[in-house]
């Protein structure tokens, strides 16, 4: 590889494994709390907030400074957007989740069709915007700037230090709720930790997979790892790692055939869970 293709695909390189172990880390502690489905739901939600975010910072950048708002500013004003709107829609899962006979996968259904639709809604109300819509549905992982960097290695560093602290407390709730209340633990704590990992991992990944892709690399390492492991740390351990592998793997193919690195990264995710069903059968056969 020549001098100037590596200064072109040093940042993405990094923030593909950056994301990819933070992906990683945050499915498995959502998969052992049944909560990929409403993952998948937020990351659908994210997409009318990123649009807002946009459309917010291009009217008041102009009001406030004079001139256009530039690509750092709209960058910025993505990931902001994007993690606000996470909160209302939190809310309404729970709201729809607490009607008698409404299940939470029903209630994520719904926030997942009420938060695309709004995207789409607001991203057609406010034509033309000053992004592409497309880079907000797949993202652009070549693209990426040093500030995403910054940004996913802080918010790995501080998943990582939480998930030291306060784990084994996660992992308690995850597998006996009812000792976890038992024993005076706080169960709206554990939730909202929960909740909040996963929803700074979706926004951190919008820049390089959009609103639509991430939950392809929350949720499919955990899901090929869960069969082969015993423990909870060995899940987040092997979770991180094939995150981080399947990112890293996805971006290589998309540069070698001229694809999208986000589409690339969501396909081989897949393969990589079928592969892991698929071999978990042939040996119990």
């Amino acid at each position: 590889m020549s001098t100037v293709s590596w200064q072109l695909l040093e940042l993405p390189v990094v923030v593909a494994v950056l994301v990819g172990l933070l992906a990683g880390t945050v499915g498995a502690i959502a998969l052992i709390e049944r909560r990929i489905f409403l993952a998948e739901s937020l990351t659908h939600s994210t997409f009318p907030g990123a649009v807002a975010g946009v459309v917010t910072a291009a009217w008041l950048v102009p009001a406030l400074w004079g001139g256009r708002a530039g690509y750092a500013a709209l960058s910025v004003s993505v990931l902001i957007g994007a993690a606000l709107m996470c909160l209302p829609m939190l809310a309404l899962a729970r709201w729809i989740q607490s009607v008698p006979g409404v299940s939470a996968q029903a209630a994520a259904g719904a926030v997942l069709s009420i938060g695309f639709a709004l995207g789409y809604l607001l991203g057609t109300w406010f034509a033309p915007l000053p992004l592409k819509v497309d880079g907000f549905l797949a993202g652009s992982l070549l693209n990426v700037k040093v500030t995403d960097v910054w940004t996913a290695g802080l918010c790995l560093a501080v998943t990582v230090l939480l998930l030291l602290t306060v784990g084994p407390r996660l992992s308690f709730h995850a597998f006996d709720p009812v000792g976890h209340r038992a024993s005076g633990l706080s169960t709206r704590a554990a939730e909202a930790t929960v909740m909040g990992l996963v929803c700074v991992a979706i926004v951190v990944l919008v820049p390089a997979l959009g609103t639509i892709l991430p939950i392809a690399l929350i949720a499919a390492p955990a899901a090929a790892v869960v069969p082969w492991v015993r423990s909870v740390r060995a899940l987040v351990i092997g979770s991180a790692l094939v995150g981080a592998g399947c990112a890293l793997a996805g971006l290589g193919v998309a540069v070698a055939g001229e694809l999208s690195a986000g589409g690339c990264i969501g396909v081989l995710c897949a393969l990589v869970w079928a592969g892991s069903v698929g071999t978990r059968r042939v040996l119990r056969a």
